[in-house]
């Protein structure tokens, strides 16, 4: 198993793609499966190399689940990715709980590592040892002896170097989520759409849902995001005029979109069964309808209902992903 969660250490977008597939969906992404699959018995003979496949579908998840346990680019990618197509929940079926599991917990403890609290002006560490270094070197200068403050003033010049480093990243950490934190501060109390330049007051909330969750989604400044956000678009959507019915088919809120903002929204996602909406999106602005045909292909069930607040933080969650995966290298 160890071994075996080794067989990609450095997977592209589209290998993150297919490893995602193979775990949430059976008998998806038969060639990767095949690949993956020889690549396994390389590394571990005694892995079966045909008649494989929910072992194989375990091993993918054991590849996920080792990124996991690192901070990354990866890793964010395939928690994002897990996140995104986990809607609605009957909708996939994952080979292991346990990976969706961590797929979350991931996100939440990293979303809330990148986010450090706001400096209060305590000195950072290497302050402490230059003040230390500082008082050796007061010491060689008056011992008068040229060699002995040359080496001493070497130390000194590290540790300031060093301080300096500590207190960029420090409050640059801080900057960042200050930035985001206003972004969104102003976004909300602004009351306005930027993406169809109206109030939101003027538009219904099952319009607005999707505009919404990518205003929302370019005010995000680091990944993963704040889980804060979701509770935000609810807040930001509340400021609309109710639609007239509370839930809608996914056909129906795709169709409620602004069309001239659904030519401008995200391009095609390549692998539409892990971002659904924005699947739906590329239809429409394809010129085709969202029909059952389209719904069932994304494994959803035509006459699924769901709300305009649950569709926005569903595209928002897609976004996100697919950010992320450009993030990819």
């Amino acid at each position: 198993m160890e071994r075996s969660s080794e067989a990609i250490e450095n997977p592209s977008a589209a290998d993150i793609r297919s490893l995602l597939l193979l775990v949430l969906f059976p008998g998806a992404e038969p060639d990767f499966a095949k690949r993956l699959s020889e690549t396994i018995v390389k590394l571990e003979p005694t892995f079966p190399p045909d008649h494989n496949a929910e072992i194989l579908r375990v091993m993918a998840a054991a590849c996920v689940y080792t990124h996991l346990e690192q901070t990354s680019t990866i890793a964010n990618a395939l928690a994002l990715g897990l996140h995104a197509a986990a809607y609605p929940p009957a909708r996939t079926t994952p080979v292991c709980d346990d990976v969706m599991a961590r797929a979350v917990e991931y996100l939440a403890t990293e979303s809330e590592r990148m986010r450090p609290p706001i400096p209060t002006g305590d000195p950072v560490p290497a302050e402490q040892q230059a003040a230390a270094q500082h008082a050796e070197l007061k010491k060689a200068v008056d011992s008068g002896n040229f060699q002995v403050m040359a080496k001493a003033a070497e130390p000194v010049c590290a540790a300031l170097v060093t301080a300096v480093k500590e207190s960029r990243e420090q409050f640059g950490g801080a900057m960042r989520r200050l930035t985001e934190e206003s972004q969104f501060l102003w976004w909300l109390i602004g009351r306005r759409s930027s993406a169809l330049s109206a109030r939101r007051d003027s538009l219904t909330t099952d319009a607005y849902a999707l505009p919404a969750a990518a205003e929302a989604a370019e005010r995000v400044t680091l990944l993963p995001p704040p889980a804060s956000i979701e509770c935000l678009l609810a807040e930001a959507l509340a400021q609309c005029t109710p639609p007239k019915r509370a839930t809608m088919s996914f056909e129906e809120l795709i169709q409620a979109a602004d069309a001239a903002w659904v030519q401008r929204a995200a391009p095609s996602p390549a692998t539409p069964e892990l971002t659904p909406i924005a699947a739906l999106l590329a239809t429409r602005r394809a010129g085709a309808r969202p029909d059952a045909k389209h719904l069932k292909q994304l494994s959803l069930q035509p006459k699924s209902k769901i709300s305009p607040t649950d569709a926005s933080g569903q595209y928002f969650r897609e976004l996100m992903f697919l950010w992320a995966l450009a993030d990819i290298k």
